[in-house]
């Protein structure tokens, strides 16, 4: 862009130096008008003067030479006309030079805004994606985190059910193992009675101690009633 923008300037530059030219061109062409316009009315009075009847030959070569002098002068302001249409024409062309360095400008100005917005809107897709990366990122980060610790509850609650179920068929065991002692016992307890009934019989069979009755008395029987 730089660079159309510096030839702009330079066509720019170069318009106003040949308008320059032109209105100098046109002043000159302004003069030599003017002069021309005075040359051919010295013609004319001369011509007059040498169609009168005592028109002299002096009067007639001043004709002559008047009318040279116009053909010079006329040709000098072809020549100035002609320069003009030259200047005009450099003229035309710094202007469509101005106007197509201008288009170039634009275009590359154009191109140039074009350019960043493509940029922008990669960014702006290259930023979502990112985002949208990050977001699921962090969703699977999520959902990982969620199902360690679905995980580790469910592990917690199987080993706190596994120790309750230890402790349940541990106290099992332990009432298994009192009630087979009660049992034990139980079944150990007739056969004590059985040892205190023998004793007990012993007892009795025994000589009894003697009493202040005397010796060789018998004791006194109970009487029995025959029904």
């Amino acid at each position: 862009m730089k660079q159309q923008q510096k030839a702009i300037e330079q066509a720019q530059k170069t318009v106003t130096q040949v308008g320059t030219k032109l209105e100098r061109e046109r002043k000159k062409l302004e003069t030599e008008l003017g002069k021309l316009t005075k040359l051919q009315a010295d013609l004319k009075t001369k011509r007059e003067k040498a169609r009168a009847g005592t028109a002299t030959a002096a009067a007639k070569r001043a004709v002559v030479t008047a009318r040279e002098r116009v053909a010079a002068q006329r040709d000098k302001v072809k020549d100035v006309r002609d320069q003009i249409r030259l200047v005009r024409g450099e003229e035309q062309a710094a202007k469509k030079l101005v106007t197509r360095e201008a288009r170039k400008l634009r275009t590359a100005e154009r191109n140039h805004t074009t350019k960043l917005r493509e940029q922008e809107r990669k960014a702006a897709k290259k930023a979502k994606a990112a985002a949208k990366k990050a977001a699921l990122k962090a969703k699977a980060a999520e959902k990982k985190a969620a199902a360690k610790a679905k995980a580790a509850a469910r592990k917690a609650a199987a080993k706190e059910k596994a120790a309750e179920l230890k402790a349940a068929r541990k106290a099992k065991a332990k009432a298994r193992k009192a009630a087979a002692g009660t049992k034990a016992a139980a079944k150990r307890k007739p056969r004590a009675t059985a040892a205190s009934t023998t004793a007990k019989t012993k007892a009795k069979k025994a000589p009894a101690k003697k009493s202040g009755r005397g010796p060789g008395r018998p004791r006194k029987q109970p009487v029995t009633t025959g029904n």
